[in-house]
């Protein structure tokens, strides 16, 4: 079962922390980044789309992307300025597909600060959100055009793992079945 597992727990305990030392009262907005056209970048839209179904209709929550309206690098460009402005007094959490060290492949990270989209293929790099949720689905080749073949060859599998700890944690956590600094490892 997920909840006895070890990536869950920590996913969880690290999120918790993360929102702790924000304002929960604030509305909490997830942009859910990617395309579900390529497997590697499919992770944003795939949680986006397990997010709507289970949280999605609560009054202080907003997700924007999921499979039928993927947040792409061009959409969020386009409403860069909108989200960053008008969003800002909400909590805004993005998460997108990564590309980094190959110790890393299969990995989550949460940080307490924006997520810079578009990096693994060279694109501007702007900084979105408060808080950002990576998953690690290949190795970084510092080449866009390798790194594109990457993330068209990543293992569906491996990004369902991914998007299954990361959508039930955060239905967890924003459901509030976890107290917040508890230690979840005992």
């Amino acid at each position: 079962m997920q909840k006895n597992n070890v990536e869950y727990k920590r996913f969880i305990w690290d999120l918790s922390n993360v929102i702790a030392g924000n304002e929960m009262n604030k509305k909490i907005i997830f942009l859910c980044i990617g395309t579900n056209r390529i497997v590697g970048d499919s992770f944003g839209p795939i949680v986006g789309t397990k997010l709507k179904k289970k949280i999605g209709n609560q009054q202080n929550i907003s997700i924007i992307g999921d499979i039928d309206n993927a947040l792409t690098y061009n959409r969020l460009e386009e409403n860069f300025k909108y989200i960053n402005k008008e969003c800002r007094n909400s909590l805004i959490i993005a998460l997108d597909s990564a590309l980094s060290n190959a110790d890393d492949i299969g990995k989550i990270f949460i940080q307490n600060r924006g997520l810079s989209y578009g990096e693994s293929l060279k694109k501007n790099n702007s900084k979105i959100g408060n808080i950002s949720i990576k998953a690690v689905v290949g190795e970084d080749t510092k080449n866009s055009i390798e790194n594109f073949k990457i993330l068209n060859n990543v293992s569906a599998d491996k990004v369902q793992k991914m998007c299954n700890i990361v959508s039930n944690g955060i239905i967890e956590v924003v459901n509030k079945k976890v107290n917040i600094g508890k230690n979840i490892y005992n």
